[in-house]
């Protein structure tokens, strides 16, 4: 068995530990406790070996800075410590255990039933622990272990450039360090089905280049020097006849019309162009963004705000595609501007060129030095953003909970907090950008003052330079004002459209943690088994909220789950329909791993009515029929009268085609239930999953419901959360969860028998009722 990468041990320590006779061949696993039982700071490495348990306690004579939590490579944070190793028999302890407490646990070893308190670590360790924990057992069992077993946790985690921890452990990319040129590359791919149109805006750029150098050539040299200088030889060039000047005059303005009109014309056919392009790119991205947000985990969801969502699939996609569309060209119109103009600077005046053009590498160093403090700049207020749209989107949605308790002042004053977030952010940006701006217009103006100056000299004292060639060599150094002026702001453009494409790849680029198999199994038709087997599942790393659950349920069989608030009960009916992964174990149906089965299938033959219901914006009808589209009005109508809806359907204004708002606010909360029933309803599972789905409802209409429920519940397999315990004594079994094991399962009469927790709630339930003045027949 292969255990190299196993362990992670200081060399010093496992010198010590030869020294005692134990190789590194010998070694199974090791985890770091990097705490005491105090919880104050105390590196301690346990080590299971092959007939050993071993405890080495580090301590250290430097003064040294101690982070806890996993580190790039530990074992090279421990060089200069000493370590105390205290050596076990393999049957010191029958077992070891671990007590998890908010961040992070405490190993025990249990001896005769007794444990003892061992060591103690922090929550980023927890891994490591559990199966040193899962390793110890099997060998004190005298079981085989397996490569799973001895399997370390991904430690491939660790920018290997600059060591910090992935933000997103399953993209590893470190912002960071990121190549932004293969960002910028990928979005070029967006643009590549619009070739041609692309290469008729870089002909029309080019083309536009070149009309801006022969304008000042036309408005100062020929104008000046050839036309009002009266010049004959250049008559003669141009051929016309001694003397023509009026008509050469006529000739050089009709040149600047056409000149000007050519260069309209280009721009027009550039704008088509751009119109035809822009809406194609942003829709490609908007749909993509949200196709890869479709089929993300419901996780992915539930760890970031809506705002911020929001944010990527409405703003960044315009941000990317007005950079490509409207910058990048313009970048290299603009550089070959440059490029050209000074040439022509050159060709006129070396001397002046030179002394007019002396500030641009120095522009170009600055501009190179400020573009990273820039970026910053960007995501800063992109996060400012972010925030401002959560709680717009918290106070929109939630609207009746602040009026309900009047807190608008207080929400006006959230409000106000972010937008002042966003204002600050919004000035850092601008401030910052206006250096840009300082700097490139100090460049123009001193760039002017120079020609001006100088030209003005040379054409007076020297000779060497006429009146129309220096009006077009200013016209050229004003020509390049346009060009030094957009790069000033296309580093910021840059900036921000790198920004938006690096968070909207942070989405295309993620992974489902929910994922189909690449060859699902399809079961067009299924019985209703369902079969757990040990499963262990936590919403956060090393936190479990379900521990070792073995459960089956029969086809056809109404299985009700009860337990304290926060037991888990919804966490594994959302086990059950694949909405999570377990983090151990396995759920079956019909003998058939859910990991296995096609999404289609799986969605089709398991139905959830949750307490959290929700209402789409259209028409009742679309919303009933929300599982089932292809479901005829009669069967909408039946599912409706099965849920007990039908009649306050009828009631509404257009009755089954009233328009019913987002979140279903016209409709009370037993109809919004109710709608969802009938949702449920008209998708024909075959296992039916009611989370508190009569939650929401009076006690008259539950009745009406449960008689429903208690005809659609034949020949399909259900599984019932309620919060009344007397809506599931008809149930074929009971299941209690108790943090977050089974502790009791049966049905009603037997549990009752007990006198456990399903027997304690119960009673409870009753003095609740009595002191409201509620008959248990009543309910």
């Amino acid at each position: 068995m292969d255990t190299t990468n196993t362990v992670n041990l200081p060399k010093n320590l496992i010198e010590q530990l030869e020294g005692y006779g134990i190789s590194a061949d010998s070694i199974f696993i090791s985890a770091l406790a990097d705490m005491n039982l105090d919880c104050q700071y105390e590196p301690c490495y346990i080590i299971v070996c092959k007939d050993k348990l071993v405890m080495a306690l580090g301590t250290t004579k430097k003064r040294e800075t101690h982070i806890y939590g996993k580190h790039r490579d530990s074992s090279k944070l421990f060089q200069s410590y000493q370590w105390a190793v205290k050596i076990f028999d393999l049957n010191k302890y029958d077992s070891l255990d671990i007590q998890p407490l908010i961040s992070g646990g405490v190993l025990f070893g249990v001896k005769d039933e007794n444990p003892v308190s061992l060591v103690a670590f922090s929550g980023s360790q927890m891994g490591d622990f559990r199966r040193l924990v899962n390793v110890y057992n099997k060998l004190a069992k005298n079981e085989e272990l397996t490569d799973e077993d001895l399997k370390p946790e991904d430690d491939d985690i660790f920018c290997p450039k600059c060591g910090a921890i992935y933000p997103d452990r399953a993209r590893k990319i470190c912002p960071k360090c990121m190549d932004r040129r293969s960002v910028f590359f990928r979005m070029l791919a967006y643009f590549k089905p619009y070739t041609g149109k692309i290469v008729v805006m870089m002909l029309c750029y080019l083309g536009a280049a070149g009309l801006n150098l022969v304008w000042p050539y036309l408005n100062g040299t020929v104008l000046y020097d050839k036309v009002f200088g009266k010049n004959e030889e250049f008559l003669r060039f141009v051929g016309l006849p001694a003397g023509k000047f009026t008509v050469l005059l006529a000739a050089v303005v009709l040149s600047m019309v056409i000149t000007k009109f050519i260069g309209q014309v280009l721009g027009i056919i550039q704008g088509v162009m751009t119109a035809k392009i822009v809406p194609d790119v942003v829709k490609t991205i908007k749909s993509q963004v949200f196709d890869s947000m479709g089929r993300l985990s419901i996780n992915f969801f539930t760890s970031r705000q809506t705002g911020s969502l929001m944010t990527r699939v409405l703003d960044d996609a315009n941000f990317i595609t007005g950079f490509f569309i409207d910058g990048l060209p313009y970048f290299f119109i603009n550089v070959l501007t440059i490029i050209s103009t000074c040439t022509v600077l050159v060709m006129i005046n070396w001397k002046l060129a030179i002394a007019s053009l002396i500030l641009l590498p120095l522009l170009t160093f600055v501009s190179y030095k400020l573009l990273p403090r820039l970026w910053h700049y960007y995501g800063k207020r992109h996060r400012a953003s972010r925030s401002l749209y959560g709680q717009l989107n918290d106070n929109l949605t939630g609207a009746r909970v602040v009026k309900a308790f009047g807190q608008e002042d207080r929400e006006i004053k959230r409000f106000e907090r972010y937008n002042s977030q966003m204002r600050d952010a919004e000035l850092s940006l601008v401030g910052f950008d206006n250096r840009f701006y300082a700097l490139y217009s100090a460049v123009q103006n001193i760039a002017s003052f120079i020609v001006w100056g100088f030209g003005s000299i040379i054409v007076l004292y020297t000779g060497d330079l006429e009146v129309g060639m220096l009006i077009s060599f200013a016209g050229y150094v004003t020509q390049l004002n346009g060009p030094l002026d957009f790069m000033s702001h296309i580093f910021r453009w840059w900036a921000e459209s790198a920004n938006s494409a690096q968070r909207i790849f942070e989405i295309i680029d993620s992974h489902p943690e929910v994922a189909e198999r690449d060859n699902p199994v399809h079961m067009p038709e299924i019985k209703g088994k369902i079969k757990i087997n040990n499963m262990t599942f936590g919403y956060e790393p090393n936190k479990p909220v379900l521990k070792n659950i073995d459960l089956e349920i029969k086809p056809g069989e109404l299985l009700g789950i009860v337990g304290r608030s926060g037991a888990g009960k919804s966490t594994l009916v959302n086990l059950i329909s694949r909405l999570y992964d377990p983090d151990e174990g396995d759920i079956y149906i019909d003998d058939v791993n859910i990991k296995d089965m096609s999404f289609k299938d799986l969605r089709r033959s398991v139905a959830m009515v949750s307490q959290e219901t929700y209402i789409f914006m259209g028409t009742v009808a679309e919303n009933i029929a929300y599982s089932n589209p292809d479901a005829t009005p009669e069967q909408i109508v039946a599912a409706a009268i099965a849920a007990s809806a039908h009649d306050f359907i009828c009631k509404m204004p257009d009755g089954y085609d009233t328009i019913i708002g987002s979140s279903g606010r016209e409709l009370s909360g037993g109809e919004r239930q109710r709608i969802s029933i009938a949702r449920a309803i008209l998708a024909n599972p075959k296992i039916l999953i009611l989370d508190e789905a009569t939650a929401s409802v009076d006690t008259e209409t539950e009745r009406a419901i449960q008689r429903s429920l208690d005809r659609l519940v034949k020949g399909r397999t259900t599984i019932s959360i309620a919060h009344r315990l007397s809506t599931l004594a008809n149930a074929d079994r009971l299941v209690v969860l108790d943090e977050g094991r089974i502790t009791e399962c049966g049905t009603h009469e037997e549990l009752i028998k007990l006198e456990g927790t399903y027997y304690k709630l119960v009673q409870l339930q009753k003095e609740a009722l009595t002191i409201r003045g509620i008959s248990e027949e009543d309910i």
